[in-house]
C-alpha cells in the first residue's frame, strides 16, 4: 500500500513540475492560440484515431493466435486503453486480461498478459525506427543521420531476435541462466517470471506469417498515429511538417513509463512540445503554439480513449461498477496471484 501511494505521489509531483514548466512563460498566449484554432481538423483526427485503435486490435488478435473475434479484440483493447487513461498504475492491462478470460472459450489471463508484453516490445522497436527516421530527415550533420539509420537497423534486428526467441525459447533460458550466474541481481523470481510470460507471448511469432502480420499491423498503427498528429497540427500551425508529427509521436510514446497523474497530464504535453521544437516547428518548447497544440492533442486522445472505452464496456456487457470491483481485486491480489483466479470476478 505504501509503495503504491508513493508512486502516486511521485506522479503528482512530476505532473505539477511539467505543467509549471509549460505554463510559466505565456499562459495568455496559449489561450489566444486555442481561441484561434481551427477545430474542423478535430473530426478527421478523431476518425483516424479510431482507425489506429482498430489496427492495434488486429495486431493483438494475431498475438492471441486468433482465439478471439475481431469485435472482442477491438472492444476489450479499447476498455484497457480507457482505464489506463483515467486510472493510475496501468490497471487497464490487467482488466484486459480478465475480460479475455471471461469469453467463451476463455483465454487464460497469463496468455493475454504475455501478449501485452510482446506488444510493448513491438511498440518499442517501432519507436526506435520512428526516431531513426526523424533523425535521418532532420537537417543536421551526417552523424545524426548515421545514428538514425543505426536505430532503424536495430529495430529490424530486434524483430529477428523476437522471431528467434519464439522459435527457440530454450536459447533465451540458457542466456538468462548464464547471465544470472554472473549477475546476482538477475536471480530475482520476478525477472524469471517476466521472462516466462514474455516467452509465452512471443510464441505466435514463431510463424513467419504471424510475425509479418504483427509487424505489419504495428507499422500501420504507428503510421496512422503519425498521420493523426499531422492532421491535427493544422489546427494551430499553417505549415506543419511530417518530421514534426513523427518527432512528437515518438517522444510522447515514452511518457507511458513516466510516473504521472492519470492520463499523463504534464509529461505528455512536455513530450509533445519538445518533439515539435526538435523538428524546428517552434523555436522553443514553451512557445504558446506548441503548448496549445499539446493540450489540444491530449484532449483529443482522451476523448478517443474514453468514448471508445465506454462503447467497449457496453459491447462486452460489463458495467463500470463491475470493472471497479475487478480493479480492486486485482490490486489486492497482484502480488500473489498468477491471474487465473481473477477471471470469475467479471
Amino acid at each position: 500500500m505504501g509503495k503504491r501511494w508513493s508512486s502516486v505521489l511521485l506522479g503528482v509531483v512530476i505532473s505539477l513540475v511539467a505543467l509549471w514548466y509549460l505554463f510559466r512563460r505565456d499562459l495568455s498566449g496559449v489561450q489566444d492560440e486555442l481561441r484561434r484554432a481551427n477545430y474542423l481538423t478535430v473530426l478527421p483526427c478523431l476518425a483516424l484515431s479510431y482507425v489506429a485503435l482498430w489496427l492495434r486490435s488486429l495486431r493483438w488478435r494475431v498475438l492471441l493466435g486468433y482465439r478471439i473475434t475481431p469485435s472482442h479484440s477491438f472492444h476489450i483493447l479499447n476498455v484497457s486503453y480507457f482505464l489506463n487513461g483515467v486510472l493510475p498504475l496501468r490497471v487497464g492491462e490487467l482488466v484486459r486480461a480478465a475480460l479475455t478470460a471471461r469469453l467463451d472459450p476463455p483465454v487464460p489471463m497469463i496468455t493475454a498478459l504475455s501478449t501485452i508484453v510482446v506488444e510493448r516490445l513491438l511498440d518499442t522497436l517501432a519507436v526506435f525506427a520512428l526516431v531513426g527516421l526523424v533523425l535521418v530527415m532532420l537537417p543536421t550533420g551526417l552523424e545524426i543521420g548515421y545514428l538514425g539509420m543505426a536505430l532503424g537497423i536495430g529495430a529490424a534486428i530486434g524483430v529477428v531476435v523476437l522471431m528467434t526467441v519464439a522459435a527457440r525459447p530454450a536459447w533465451a533460458y540458457w542466456l538468462f541462466d548464464g547471465a544470472a550466474q554472473r549477475i546476482p541481481w538477475l536471480r530475482r523470481p520476478a525477472l524469471r517470471h517476466w521472462l516466462e510470460s514474455a516467452l509465452v507471448g512471443v510464441q505466435p511469432l514463431a510463424s513467419a506469417r504471424a510475425t509479418a502480420l504483427a509487424v505489419g499491423w504495428t507499422a500501420a498503427g504507428w503510421a496512422v498515429s503519425v498521420m493523426t498528429g499531422y492532421v491535427l497540427l493544422y489546427a494551430i500551425f499553417d505549415a506543419p511538417t511530417w518530421t514534426a508529427a513523427m518527432a512528437m509521436v515518438a517522444l510522447a510514446s515514452f511518457v507511458v513509463a513516466v510516473p504521472a497523474v492519470p492520463g499523463n497530464l504534464g509529461p505528455f504535453e512536455a513530450a509533445v512540445v519538445f518533439g515539435l521544437a526538435s523538428a524546428n516547428l517552434v523555436a522553443r518548447p514553451t512557445d504558446a503554439p506548441a503548448v496549445a497544440f499539446a493540450l489540444l492533442l491530449h484532449v483529443v486522445n482522451l476523448f478517443t480513449y474514453i468514448s471508445a472505452g465506454l462503447v467497449g464496456l457496453w459491447a462486452e456487457g460489463v458495467s463500470l461498477g463491475e470493472v471497479t470491483r475487478v480493479v480492486e481485486a486485482l490490486r489486492a491480489r497482484s502480488q500473489k496471484a498468477g491471474g487465473e483466479t481473477l477471471a470469475g470476478e467479471l
